[in-house]
């Protein structure tokens, strides 16, 4: 008959997974064969605990033991206390024996590690393209810290959180060494605003030349261009200028830029503006508008709706 797995561990059933581990060490350390050389009942005491720490340290196999005072396998491994009588002790304990006891390992140097720096440019510097000078500290195989400095070529188009390798360049250890990793920061502009490779900006247009018509200079990230704005073009229209974007990273061709029209208007007029002003308003209301018409025609519609329900 199986003994207690508990009892011979010298823990109660309550006991926890810490609590388990350190009655298994003391136990172990107790009949370990080195401890007791030419022993057998040492020995067997010695696989007896392991196989018990094996099962109990299993959340799955403690609790079939738990439930049923077994646990449930094959036939073919019974540990020390069925016909299956040896065992392997590497099996059993795994690497958690070599933990338990610390067997050494040879000593080694430190494993290469990479480095990290960030530089920040531009969305002009990333649409043309640049060179940066890094400087950094790291630590070669024997452990002696230098400062280097490098240049590092930043492609166009590149976007934030892209990394720039630079191999061999990181932490030596006995392995070899590590690589230094530049990620790149793309700063915001005060003007422009990016998605992927395309460009988007506001330019902001008066009342006349929004009625009337215009020639606009609009910046972009290369030599200014110039945008013709039709008569009538209303608030919010967007005009695109082809291919004056960012460069594409990855194959040929740039992103597009994007021009929003924003009505500019002033915070205050003073009375002699108001009063022209109102007059001209007086004057353009008069004239047909297809939106205007359409919108005192639902307003008409719900008018009427609203008196016969009253």
């Amino acid at each position: 008959m199986q003994p207690d797995l508990y009892a011979l561990l010298g823990v109660d059933k309550t006991a926890t997974d810490d609590e388990l581990k350190k009655a298994y060490r003391r136990k172990a350390l107790e009949f370990h064969p080195d401890r007791n050389p030419g022993d057998p009942s040492a020995l067997r005491s010695f696989k007896e605990v392991a196989y018990a720490w094996s099962i109990l340290s299993d959340p799955v196999k403690r609790l079939q033991y738990d439930r049923f005072g077994r646990v449930f396998t094959d036939g073919r491994s019974q540990g020390p206390f069925g016909s299956a009588d040896d065992i392997d002790l590497g099996e059993v304990m795994g690497g958690l024996f070599k933990d338990l006891f610390g067997r050494r390992k040879k000593k080694q140097g430190p494993d290469p590690q990479d480095l990290r720096y960030t530089v920040t440019i531009s969305l002009e510097e990333c649409a043309r393209g640049v060179t940066k000078e890094v400087q950094f500290k790291r630590a070669t195989g024997d452990k002696v810290k230098v400062e280097e400095k490098l240049r590092v070529k930043v492609p166009p188009g590149v976007d934030t959180g892209q990394k720039l390798k630079v191999a061999g360049k990181g932490y030596g250890g006995s392995k070899g060494t590590g690589d230094l990793y530049v990620v790149v920061n793309v700063a915001d502009h005060e003007f422009f605003q990016r998605r992927g490779a395309d460009i988007f900006c506001d330019v902001p247009v008066s009342y006349a030349q929004a009625l009337l018509g215009a020639e606009l200079d609009v910046p972009t990230l290369g030599e200014p261009a110039v945008v013709r704005l039709p008569p009538g073009c209303q608030p919010g229209t967007v005009l695109t200028l082809k291919a004056r974007g960012l460069p594409m990273v990855k194959g040929a061709g740039r992103g597009d830029l994007y021009v929003k029209v924003v009505l500019d208007l002033p915070s205050q007029v003073n009375a002699d503006q108001k009063e022209r002003l109102l007059a001209l308003d007086r004057e353009l209301s008069a004239q047909p508008s297809p939106m205007r018409e359409a919108l005192l025609k639902v307003l008409g519609r719900k008018n009427d709706e609203e008196e016969r329900v009253s």
